[in-house]
């Protein structure tokens, strides 16, 4: 996965940041940011018009990552070599989550 993760940047340069590529390439950056601890509490849903929208399982999630929301997205950024993410955006749907 490591090696997936740091070939972001030359997927995305390759696909001319294909919106398609792009939308992949942030959402798997936002996995892998999050990391375990949040897998079954913050969903990526798509990548639309430069803002990540998140599903989470609650408002207290939703408050929580609101105010981590600067550290994670210069952590997507930073995977993705480039500021494709523009936004996160997080919605509380707990259908979504575990």
């Amino acid at each position: 996965m490591e090696g997936l993760i740091k070939s972001l940047p030359a997927v995305l340069r390759a696909s001319g940041n294909a919106p398609e590529v792009a939308e992949a390439a942030a959402i798997a950056a936002w996995r892998h940011t999050a990391g375990e601890g949040l897998r079954d509490h913050a969903v990526p849903l798509g990548l639309q018009d430069r803002t990540l929208k998140i599903a989470v399982a609650d408002p207290i999630w939703q408050k929580q990552l609101n105010s981590m929301r600067g550290q994670m997205l210069y952590r997507v950024n930073s995977l993705l070599g480039q500021p494709i993410v523009g936004e996160l955006q997080f919605i509380v749907d707990p259908n979504l989550c575990r």
